[in-house]
């Protein structure tokens, strides 16, 4: 059996490690490593903020000595986790949020803006870390930080084809790696989790860019995710769209739309294909019984592409074709349409060691000088690509109604 959709080479299915990115405004919690600015130690503010009354007989003065003698232990606690875990963290975080932020040490913005939840910050708040965020790749940023660049990004770039492109660009260079999705702790079989900011394989990349293109916060990204990533949404293992021809591009026809036979090629090649899903889920144990599916589809083949070229637009969604001598042939690889600044038709898809943009004709014309030495090898080779477009109703609304959530 051939190998399953989200796969960018032959390979099976995707898995995922969940792990943290780099903090783009992250800095070491603060601590005692350096004294804090007087102006920081404002008794008569953090009285006034935290609400506090004096006690019997407590003059004023003595009650904002109190209030700094407070603030001054608060910020000598440099343990991140010590923090989180009691009522200090919040007290602290309360004071901060209200304290004159451009007199606020650049160590102690890092740490609040990494510590306070996003809808607490304050219009000046979130433009400091939108600003750090600018210059920051989205494989390095915390779910927090996605957050709040995905709700600034829909307010800036109202064009869904837009967002793609530019989530695709700000995602250069994620490092590859595969099986990176599961299940976890929806399921078990599968036990990897089900999303990775940190590295992308082709099929990973493309769900994830789809899917924050698609929403203005966190919340939205992750339900439109795993819209994309299994039928009607629902996790599983079995329902997870492994094979891109026959589950992936059937089960998001909400979102694309195959144009594969409607760009005027001046060659379309019709190829059958056998989906054995039984087969690919035997050894998990599950999903036996399910009858072998017979799939009639077409692809533009390696020297017509040239022709359709042109035609293509932003955020399109590229299937690659692959196949061994005059045997089968599939879908091996994936990735996204854009256009450079000359117009030229380009190519963003993760491949190793990471994600590149190339020109689309390039990877053509390489991959079919290459198809020589893989013959000879009785390797896979390219066949040809499938194109498939965004929505209409999708492009007049611009999101999905998951993406305001």
């Amino acid at each position: 059996m051939l190998a399953p959709i989200f796969r960018c080479l032959l390979a099976s299915l995707t898995v995922a490690i969940f792990l943290s990115g780099t903090h783009a405004y992250a800095a070491p919690p603060p601590s005692q490593e350096a004294p804090e600015p007087k102006s920081l130690m404002d008794g008569a503010f953090a009285a006034h903020v935290w609400n506090m009354k004096p006690k019997a007989k407590e003059t004023t003065s003595a009650l904002h000595a109190r209030a700094r003698t407070e603030i001054r232990k608060l910020m000598a606690n440099g343990d991140p986790d010590q923090l989180k875990k009691n009522a200090e963290h919040w007290r602290l975080l309360t004071y901060l949020h209200d304290y004159p932020w451009k007199k606020l040490p650049t160590r102690w913005q890092a740490w609040y803006l990494q510590e306070m939840p996003n809808p607490r910050l304050t219009d000046e708040q979130s433009s400091s870390a939108l600003t750090k965020l600018e210059k920051t790749p989205i494989y390095k940023m915390e779910p927090k930080e996605v957050d709040l660049y995905l709700g600034n990004l829909c307010k800036t770039q109202p064009s869904l084809r837009e967002r793609v492109v530019h989530i695709a660009r700000k995602n250069l260079g994620q490092p590859y790696d595969m099986y990176l999705l599961g299940e976890f702790p929806y399921e078990i079989h599968d036990d990897q989790p089900l999303f990775d900011l940190t590295h992308g394989d082709c099929v990973v990349f493309s769900e994830h860019t789809y899917a924050m293109a698609l929403s203005c916060n966190w919340t939205a990204f992750f339900a439109n995710l795993q819209k994309l990533r299994y039928k009607n949404g629902e996790i599983g293992l079995v329902t997870r769209n492994h094979f891109t021809e026959a589950d992936w591009i059937v089960n998001n026809r909400w979102l694309l739309t195959d144009m594969t036979t409607k760009l005027d090629a001046t060659t379309v090649t019709h190829y059958r294909e056998k989906i054995d899903r039984s087969s690919f889920f035997a050894k998990f144990g599950v999903g036996q019984g399910i009858p072998v599916q017979t799939l009639e589809d077409e692809y533009i083949p390696a020297e017509a592409i040239a022709s359709v070229a042109g035609k293509l637009k932003d955020g399109d969604f590229v299937n690659i074709v692959r196949g061994v001598g005059d045997g089968g042939v599939w879908v091996g690889h994936v990735g996204l349409i854009a256009h450079g600044k000359d117009g030229e038709v380009h190519f963003i898809h993760s491949t190793s060691p990471k994600s590149v943009e190339v020109p689309l004709l390039k990877y053509v014309n390489d991959n079919i000088k290459k198809n020589v030495e893989r013959r000879r090898k009785g390797n896979a080779e390219f066949k040809g690509m499938k194109f498939l477009t965004l929505n209409e109703d999708l492009l007049k609304s611009g999101q999905t109604p998951a993406s305001s959530h």
